[in-house]
This record gives C-alpha cells, structure tokens and sequence, in this order.
C-alpha cells in the first residue's frame, strides 16, 4: 500500500525561485512537486552511499586509447580480481584509437568508490567517472540507512519509533 501523499508548503521567491524552474523545465519535470520529489530522493541516495557500508550500485564509465600500453588488458585483469563486485561491462568503440568501457559495480559503497578509483586511475585511461547509488529503495523500509541494535534504553542521536521525531524529514497527516 503506498503511503498518502502529504501537502506542505515552502515558501521561495525571486532568484531562486526562477533557477529552479529552470531547472524542472530542463530535466522536463512535469510540475514543481515532482522536481521536489527529484531533489529529495537525490538528496537521500546521496545520504545513503556516504556510509561506506550501503549496499551501492556504480556506474563506472571509462575512455581510453586501446593501443596505450596494455590499457584493456590491465582494465580487465583489475575487475577479474573482484568478479564478486563486477556486474557487466560494456565495450564501445568510439573511433580507430578510443574505446568507451561503461562497468556496472554492486556491493558496500566503499568497496566501490575504492574499485572504481582502481579502474579510473589506470595508466592509460583518458577519463573516469563514477555513479553511485543506493542498491536499496529510496526512502528506505528502515528509518535510517544504517541497521544494528541499540540495547533497551541506550540513548542514540537518531530517531527510530514511535513518539520519536520522525525520520528523513517525513511528514505524517493529521489524524
């Protein structure tokens, strides 16, 4: 069952006002709810893969020149060695000289930025880029992106349940 959707208000004018609908007129979001969803769930993954221990998905994307220096090879041999983290890759063409490689990781976020720095920083690769995100839903079924137990009565700094403020800023209907 979904959850209802809640009406709350943000007040924005002037500058910043136009900048964002510039900015859902640009990435086509049909109305200014559905670019505040946007910005929230991005905000959130971006919450999310910053512990290192989230379940990431990466997206590595790499341009290199296949004649520099055994370049393919050493790409290779590096996700041989984590075929536990490597997903697919996809090999492109771009020209006679230049390949574009797009490597899709999976696993703890750390384990994947540390592996797609690996694959970015080989000798012979022209350019790098990663794209990392949640491997779970965002929001999450849990009230934070971290699990473990807190024994009865241990004061922690974040919300759990009830009479707790709630988490990741939700706001609940009136009843």
């Amino acid at each position: 069952m979904k959850d209802p959707l809640v009406r709350f208000s943000v007040a924005i004018g002037g500058e910043l006002l136009q900048k964002f609908d510039q900015y859902r007129e640009m990435h086509r979001y049909p109305n200014r709810s559905e670019a505040v969803r946007g910005l929230m769930r991005a905000a959130l993954i971006e919450d999310v893969v910053a512990n290192d221990d989230s379940e990431a998905m990466g997206v590595v994307t790499l341009i290199y020149n296949h004649h520099a220096g055994r370049v393919a090879e050493r790409l290779t041999e590096l996700q041989h060695l984590h075929l536990n983290r490597v997903v697919t890759t996809t090999h492109v063409h771009l020209d006679a000289l230049r390949c574009l490689e797009v490597i899709l990781l999976r696993g703890p976020a750390k384990l994947i930025r540390d592996l797609a720095d690996s694959l970015i920083g080989t000798k012979g690769v022209e350019t790098g880029r990663l794209v990392l995100s949640s491997a779970a839903p965002i929001p999450a079924d849990t009230p934070h992106p971290h699990a473990h137990p807190h024994p009865e009565g241990t004061p922690h700094p974040h919300p759990h349940g009830e009479g707790d403020a709630p988490s990741r800023g939700s706001e609940h209907p009136p009843r």
